[in-house]
């Protein structure tokens, strides 16, 4: 009858060791912090990592080790993708961007000589004659006006769509189902040369187009694909570094310092190119 109470006695001492251990092991973290925490806080180190990522980038794509033009990187990417269908074979550039203070995420429209997918794109217009238009071109379309509209607000997806498009009639409505569109970076603006009063030409003009948005300090989009000639991939990039490059406003007095760039497929290496054709 004992026997339970003698135990807990005997475990008494063991627990206020341990609860000790705990409370002094807390107090030394305290005191003394992990330097890991400390260096991410402290300026100095800050400033002296940022200054030496800014260095690794602003080097030379030919003086880096990975570095190859690109028709030699289309080799080693077309022999990494050998027994794929093309569609699975998407050719990628990744580029580092480091950031000014003051300065915006980079945001724009690349028009492909040759284009990497068809886009999916839907159209707000209530111009009977364009919406005629429209749905008889070949392009994967969905076009509408107040009745689109409200579609959407009911819930009607629009994940698969790849850039929207719209009449400079239907601006002030298009802000009903903006919270829907923002986010996927959809939403139709004549900055982003989105809105006109011909959504037919519009269209037309886009119909190549790919719209690429900066992530913290990284760009990614396709420019190809494995079936694509050499010349054709270069023909992209070059589209790309233009589009890429004309961004940043002009005059910007700090400019975002576009740096490195990669190309990889899907299952292939990944290379260091020269963006700046």
């Amino acid at each position: 009858m004992f026997a339970q109470p003698l135990k807990r006695l005997a475990a008494a001492p063991l627990i206020r060791l341990f609860s000790l251990y705990a409370f002094a092991s807390q107090e030394i973290a305290i005191r003394h912090p992990s330097p890991k925490l400390t260096a991410t806080k402290d300026p100095k180190k800050i400033a002296a990592r940022e200054a030496k990522l800014r260095a690794r980038q602003q080097v030379k794509p030919q003086d880096h080790l990975l570095y190859m033009d690109i028709p030699k990187a289309m080799r080693f990417m077309r022999a990494s993708e050998v027994g794929k269908s093309p569609e699975m074979t998407t050719i990628t550039l990744q580029i580092t961007v480091i950031p000014e203070k003051g300065s915006h995420p980079l945001l724009g429209q690349i028009i492909f000589p040759k284009p990497v997918r068809p886009n999916n794109t839907l159209i707000f217009t209530e111009n009977a004659e364009q919406i005629q238009e429209i749905k008889r071109s070949k392009e994967l379309t969905l076009v509408g006006g107040a009745d689109l509209i409200a579609k959407i607000k009911e819930g009607f997806p629009v994940a698969s769509y790849t850039q929207c498009l719209a009449d400079s009639n239907m601006v002030l409505q298009l802000g009903q189902i903006a919270k829907i569109l923002g986010p996927k970076n959809l939403m139709p603006s004549a900055k982003k040369g989105t809105v006109s009063d011909n959504v037919v030409d519009l269209l037309k003009n886009t119909a190549s187009a790919y719209t690429f948005k900066q992530k913290k300090n990284q760009l990614y989009f396709p420019v190809g694909r494995c079936d694509f000639s050499d010349e054709e991939i270069i023909k992209n990039v070059q589209a790309a570094s233009k589009a890429v490059y004309s961004c940043q406003p002009p005059g910007t007095k700090h400019p975002n310092l576009i740096g490195l760039c990669s190309m990889s497929s899907t299952l292939g290496p990944s290379v260091i190119i020269d963006f700046k054709l």
